[in-house]
């Protein structure tokens, strides 16, 4: 059994696995030391729909569109002729979600189970094994949520959204107190005028190496409230939602991003303006053996890509900082 080296993110070729030297000096620790993973809750940022549509290719979703002469068009003038009566109606199109399916196996023998189980009695082969297929898609949905994968889009880089470089040319937490200033006067309205005024924003995904320094004062002279204690309050007050949620993200910052650029978003944060669904959450079989010797079993899930069907409702904002 090879190990994984975190050093150089490759299977150690040296190591001996569970079958380790012991003395009568040596102690063997009962707890085994898993490898850790950046971990995000991706459903606080994108709404996420889970087992509808199970075992389907994809998801067609319909927008609609209202046509028509607008209110003043039916106004009666009674004093008149009869007249027929001005007509609203519907535009309907079908968005499509690809939906993507996914399975694993992981297998074992009676040699690997009995060497486990005498190295260390507390250590379960099987068990171990599970941890790291689940940890395998819970990580591959979280980066499908953010960024999409084989071709797709996530949360943070939809092509349809629009892209301000302009509010925030740096990062937040390096801003002084006057440019802070800029920013807070500027960023609701730019989000208010793209949604042409018919939505509020829910929450604001920040790229975590900058939300990580909105701790500090805008002015150290008069520390009264930190720059996102302030942010927070804004948001609250210009939209009346004591809900609003700031957010650091991980994926935004460019290092994850593109390499290049810093990803902030605004979002309604609505299911009828983007979501991410899973179908077919996941589900692992029970282990089966051909031979008495060797066991394996398999788990499988569904999830799709992220759809925005409300492009207006989503904003982003970027930079080059850091």
């Amino acid at each position: 059994m090879k190990l994984f080296d975190p050093k150089t993110g490759k299977m150690n070729a040296n190591s001996e696995g569970y079958q380790q030297l012991i003395t009568t000096l040596t102690d063997v620790n009962s707890e085994v030391s898993k490898q850790k993973f950046y971990e995000i809750p991706f459903a606080d940022y994108v709404p996420t729909i889970i087992g509808k549509g199970a075992f389907k290719k994809s998801i067609l979703n319909y927008k609609t569109f209202k046509t028509g002469e607008g209110f003043e068009a039916g106004l009666m003038n009674n004093g008149a002729n009869r007249q027929g009566l001005a007509q609203t109606s519907v535009a309907v199109e079908g968005q499509t979600q690809v939906v993507h399916a996914y399975a694993k196996g992981i297998e074992w023998d009676i040699f690997e189970l009995e060497e486990a189980m005498q190295a260390n009695e507390l250590f379960s082969l099987i068990e171990a094994k599970e941890e790291s297929r689940k940890e395998e898609w819970d990580l591959g949905l979280q980066k499908s949520a953010f960024l999409g994968i084989t071709g797709g889009f996530g949360l943070l880089n939809q092509p349809a959204a629009t892209l301000d470089n302009v509010t925030i040319p740096k990062f937040i937490s390096e801003m002084d107190a006057t440019e802070f200033n800029v920013l807070t006067s500027a960023i609701y309205e730019a989000y208010r005028a793209n949604s042409f005024r018919t939505a509020k924003p829910k929450l604001f995904a920040i790229p975590e190496k900058d939300f990580n320094g909105l701790g500090q004062y805008p002015n150290p002279a008069q520390p009264f409230k930190t720059k996102l204690q302030l942010l927070q309050e804004l948001f609250e007050g210009l939209t009346g939602d004591k809900s609003f949620q700031i957010l650091p993200c991980s994926y935004g910052d460019k290092a994850n991003f593109d390499g290049v650029n810093n990803r902030y978003c605004l979002s309604s944060h609505s299911p009828r303006s983007v979501k991410f669904d899973i179908p077919l959450n996941y589900t692992a079989t029970s282990a089966g053996t051909l031979d008495g010797f060797t066991w394996a079993n398999a788990a499988y899930g569904q999830f799709s890509d992220v759809a925005l069907l409300r492009e207006r409702e989503v904003l982003y904002f970027g930079n080059t900082a850091g």
